[in-house]
């Protein structure tokens, strides 16, 4: 199970992106809210957090296997309570998400069934039954989370003091961005333990 996916975005279409890995190139289907941020990403790397599937009739014999993509963890957590809204495909959901999750999140739990049957694929009938479902269960996805950012290619010592961090208990998104901002403060930093040391004072914010 693929659940986290780094690479170049090479192409977005209308409904997924297109990710080079190492010679590999990877299509995922994305939330219709990111594609806006994907397209400016063109041409840089970046980071997906990923949910696996097979597509067709579990009776038949053709299934396809697919992949989702999204530019943040919390996207992939919404996706996945919006999901087990009855009537709320897979495919249904990434054209529902026309808008990002902390605005579906405020829809939902103010009862707004009027924005919500504005999304594609969402109804007056089926607004009624995300409210019904979801209500109250959303209260943790209200709050923005920062637009995504590219992951620039690092250093040997920079991954060094990349994978130190993530031993350390540190989010692998968390630390890249740390990292990225002791770089750009401190250009002449070429140890990885002071890359560490760095980091750290871009994560307290300190100077």
């Amino acid at each position: 199970m693929i659940c986290r996916l780094t690479g170049r975005v090479a192409s977005v279409r209308e409904q997924a992106a297109l990710v080079e890995v190492g010679g590999l190139c990877y299509e995922a289907l994305v939330p219709a809210s990111s594609l806006p941020d994907l397209e400016r990403l063109v041409g840089e790397e970046v980071t997906l957090f990923t949910i696996q599937y097979f597509e067709g009739n579990p009776t038949g014999t053709h299934m396809v296997p697919r992949m989702i993509g999204f530019l943040r963890e919390t996207d992939r957590e919404f996706f996945n309570t919006f999901t087990k809204v009855k009537g709320i495909s897979i495919r249904k959901a990434l054209r529902a998400m026309a808008v990002p999750p902390h605005q579906l999140a405020a829809a939902i739990e103010h009862g707004d069934e009027r924005l919500l049957s504005t999304l594609p694929e969402i109804g007056k009938k089926t607004a009624q039954q995300v409210i019904h479902d979801l209500r109250g269960k959303v209260v943790r996805f209200l709050i923005e989370t920062a637009a995504p950012t590219p992951v620039h290619e690092m250093t040997d010592a920079q991954k060094v003091a990349l994978e130190i961090l993530v031993q350390w208990g540190d989010k692998r998104a968390d630390a890249q961005r740390w990292i990225t901002a002791a770089v750009e403060n401190e250009k002449a930093l070429t140890k990885p333990e002071d890359i560490v040391r760095a980091a750290y004072r871009a994560k307290h914010g300190a100077t």
